[in-house]
């Protein structure tokens, strides 16, 4: 038989009952079932029993009849099944150490006992080869889901618990007995809640079994306090609040810690604060201390870890709280951590005392923090900050902020200059030159990546001498000459967005202008006025360029070259200043682009009057000149353009230039050699030819025009000429068409005569017949009608408002046309004349070649019988 002991039948003094499982005394009838006394050595075997189907209240009866071998077999079977819960029963010891409430074992032990032997207990997964005795690895191979809870919530005690092990731990809420309870414990605690708080459903079941905890255990009522405060996120009622006071004074550190984060008290966080700082200083004491941290064991290292959270938390609490004692930590330990955790949760406005802290210890912070500084200065903006607290700035800018990096030292320029209300000028230039002495050690490389930074634009903007002492460095150097000039140039555009000072961009880029070194600067500042040729605000650029033109006329040629996309703009401002065609004319040739010649000349003479060349082309003739032999083409391209306008006046006429021409006439040879012996530069690539074909059209027009006036002069001798002989036949002319006018007149007067002796004759008869008495009287109309039956076709109306409207009509007319007499008194009687006859007859020849039943009825009407 097997021993009692193995199969949980005692615990201490009293006996476990077979029917319900529930622990009675000794001997005695279960109270709760009402089974009879089994003896524990019996137990197994009444379990057996009563799975087999025997009655309870039999139990007691069929134990005493029962077969020693029987009773040793069932025993053995239930012992072995026992055996396998107390393997799930001990991995819950191992968890049990790890968990705040007690009772897991004995509860385990009870869960299997009264599920023994309906239930087999579960098998254990293979063992790894070398055994892993932590709370995951126990998670992983424990099949019991009990074992696996507790295994998860004790990882969550420890706080550092996976993933799977915290979703495990939340499960938990919802299971019975003391899981649920330690599950509302375990994920409130410090470590857990603050970096994976609960869902609100959650929430509302932590706080519930935090209350049974509260009620139930009251060893644990800070704990379960604890909990239901940060579950509710309610103020504690007075009961926890006593609790968490209470707590407060607590020997275990991890409860005063949570009931100090609770309550936010001050006195406890900074105990906190002062423990996670000891032990980092113990554990950056030296080699030997590092050296032997490093030998501790698994819990010794937990705790250590424990602490450092803990302190960090603790900082960052007080600092949310605005506490000004850790002000005081801060400026004594001058810890990094508290630094760092101060600028990030401390509430704003920052006050003085925060300002002046951090400034304080700010010459030890590393670079890290000196970014997180940086960044956490422009959280309120620098004129909202009170005067004091922008004093306190200015003063750490005036003695330590130069020594910054100078990304940093911009990005502060731009904190205190951002906004719309402009900076007292005290801060405004202690930031300024701090970020001029930072600027001033930037390497090369450096250089160039602030370039492209919006803080150095307002850097510039707002500077004075030394800034532009500094553009002129920056822009000899060749890391960073490009990105420079390209800025210069394109900051009128960028200031258009934003507060512009006026004239301070036309100073900048004439800083970098200045000598000496000059010659480095054209070719990357010409790319740069090409790329941002066109960028708003370049007039002010224009107008300082334009009066460095005026003022140094030995810059000219340079400043033309380098500024060349804006050399209309000059172009425009010159022809403003200048009304003298000439003088603009030679100014410009000498410093303007070579091959920009034809187009001044074009400028000089193309429109001018004809009567300003003799003055003005003489200076071509000079230019010209001047640059045949070493720009050949362009040269003869502004020789034709001055040659095509001399020789279109002379050929209009304009004798005063008559001078003019044979003096080029004359020229052109000489000029037209040195054009060929020249060699034609590549710059001159644009130009295809020289032109001198084109010279010679001109010279030979010229030389025409010339020839003409000659020709003409001696045709003006040969037409005075021509003009007294015309005179004189013209005046035989005259007397000839005189003595016809007489004749013509006499014709006339002969034919009036005749003309009145006809009428007279004609007067005379007409007389005569009248003597003789009226016509005799006649038919007037002929209204005769045929004698046959009228038809709808007789009467149609063909030709509406006609006089032989219908076929009748026309049939009536023409026979009375057939027949004797007068054909004109016949057709007047009628109210027609032989003109509106012959056109009403053409219409009914057409009628009737279209509609031939007309026709039919017309021949039968026209060879009826009439009345």
């Amino acid at each position: 038989m097997a021993p009692f002991w193995d199969n949980g039948a005692v615990r201490g003094a009293r006996v476990r009952c077979p029917g319900c499982t529930r622990f009675n005394p000794p001997g005695v009838r279960c109270p709760s079932c009402a089974c009879g006394p089994v003896a524990p050595e019996h137990y197994g075997v009444a379990r057996m029993l009563l799975h087999a189907g025997v009655d309870r209240f039999a139990l007691t009866g069929r134990l005493e009849a029962l077969e020693p071998g029987l009773d040793r077999q069932l025993a053995s079977q239930y012992a072995g099944m026992w055996a396998g819960a107390m393997r799930v029963v001990e991995d819950a010891r191992r968890c049990e150490p790890f968990l705040t409430l007690g009772g897991f074992v004995e509860e385990a032990e009870d869960r299997w006992a009264d599920v023994l032997p309906w239930s087999q207990p579960p098998v254990s997964r293979d063992a790894a080869p070398e055994e892993d005795d932590s709370l995951e690895a126990l998670y992983q191979r424990s099949e019991d889901p009990g074992v696996r809870q507790l295994a998860a919530l004790a990882a969550v005690n420890r706080g550092r618990p996976s993933r799977e092990l915290y979703s495990a731990a939340q499960g938990a809420l919802y299971a019975d007995g003391l899981a649920r309870l330690e599950a509302a414990l375990a994920l409130t605690r410090w470590r857990v809640w603050f970096v994976a708080p609960s869902s609100r459903p959650q929430r509302e079941l932590i706080a519930r079994h935090a209350r049974d905890v509260f009620a139930s255990h009251p060893e644990h009522a800070a704990r379960a306090a604890v909990a239901w405060v940060r579950a509710t996120g309610k103020a504690p009622e007075v009961d926890l609040l006593l609790a968490l006071r209470e707590g407060l004074r607590a020997q275990d550190e991890d409860i005063a810690f949570e009931c100090a984060l609770v309550l936010e008290d001050e006195l406890g966080l900074l105990a906190a604060l002062g423990s996670g700082a000891e032990d980092r200083a113990a554990q950056g004491s030296g080699t030997e201390d590092r050296a032997a941290l490093r030998s501790r064991d698994e819990d010794t290292a937990a705790r250590s870890a424990d602490d450092e959270d803990r302190a960090a938390l603790a900082a960052r609490t007080l600092a949310s709280m605005g506490a000004p004692t850790l002000l005081a930590v801060l400026r004594e330990t001058r810890s990094a951590v508290l630094a760092r955790e101060v600028m990030r949760r401390w509430p704003a406005p920052a006050s003085w005392d925060v300002v002046d802290a951090l400034l304080t210890i700010s010459s030890g912070f590393d670079v890290k923090l000196i970014q997180a500084l940086i960044q956490w200065a422009p959280q309120t903006p620098f004129m909202r900050l009170a005067p004091e607290v922008r004093e306190r700035w200015r003063q750490w800018a005036h003695d330590s902020l130069g020594a910054l990096p100078a990304p940093h030292v911009l990005r502060m320029l731009e904190w205190v200059r951002d906004g719309d209300e402009v900076p007292d000028d005290a801060s405004a230039t202690a930031f300024q030159r701090a970020a001029a002495q930072a600027l001033s050690l930037a390497t090369s490389s450096e250089r160039a990546e602030l370039l492209h930074s919006r803080a150095l634009v307002d850097f510039l903007v707002h500077g004075d001498e030394e800034e532009l002492a500094l553009v002129h460095t920056w822009a000899r150097d060749a890391a960073c000459a490009a990105p420079l000039l390209e800025l210069l140039v394109s900051l009128p555009g960028r200031l258009r967005r934003e507060r512009p000072v006026p004239g301070r961009c036309a100073r900048l880029l004439m800083a970098a202008w200045e000598r000496p070194a000059r010659s480095t600067i054209l070719a990357p500042l010409n790319k740069a006025v090409r790329s941002w040729s066109g960028i708003s605000g370049r007039e002010e650029l224009i107008d300082a360029v334009w009066l460095r033109f005026q003022r140094h006329p030995a810059e000219r040629a340079e400043l033309l070259a380098v500024f060349e996309p804006w050399r209309q703009d000059l172009w425009e401002r010159q022809l403003a200043a200048q009304p003298d065609a000439i003088a603009i004319f030679e100014t410009w040739w000498r410093v303007d682009s070579q091959k920009r010649l034809p187009e001044l000349v074009s400028f000089l003479v193309e429109n001018a009057p004809s009567d300003t060349l003799p003055e003005r082309l003489p200076f071509v003739w000079a230019a010209a000149e001047a640059r045949v032999d070493a720009w050949p083409r362009s040269t003869s391209h502004a020789a034709f353009l001055a040659a095509a306008p001399l020789a279109g006046a002379l050929r209009s006429g304009h004798d005063a230039l008559v001078p003019d021409a044979e003096r080029f006439l004359a020229w052109f040879p000489g000029f037209e050699a040195r054009v060929l012996a020249a060699p034609s530069p590549e710059a001159e690539s644009s130009y295809q030819r020289d032109l001198l074909e084109d010279l010679h059209v001109e010279v030979r027009l010229m030389r025409e025009a010339l020839e003409r006036r000659a020709e003409e002069a001696e045709a003006l001798r040969q037409a005075e000429l021509r003009k007294r002989v015309e005179e004189s036949r013209r005046r035989d002319q005259e007397r000839q068409l005189e003595l016809a006018r007489l004749e013509v007149e006499a014709a006339a007067l002969e034919a009036a005569r005749a003309r009145a002796e006809q009428e007279a004759h004609q007067a005379r008869l007409a007389d005569a017949l009248a003597r003789l008495g009226p016509r005799p009287a006649q038919l007037r109309r002929f209204d005769a009608s045929p004698q046959v039956e009228l038809l709808p076709i007789d009467v149609e109306v063909i030709f509406p408002g006609a006089t032989m409207a219908s076929v009748l009509d026309y049939s009536r007319i023409l026979k009375a046309l057939s027949g004797d007499g007068d054909w004109m008194e016949l057709l007047a009687a009628n109210g027609m004349s032989m003109t509106s006859w012959g056109t009403e007859a053409r219409a009914w020849s057409e009628a009737m070649i279209r509609r031939p039943e007309l026709s039919v009825r017309f021949s039968q009407l026209f060879h009826a019988r009439w009345s």
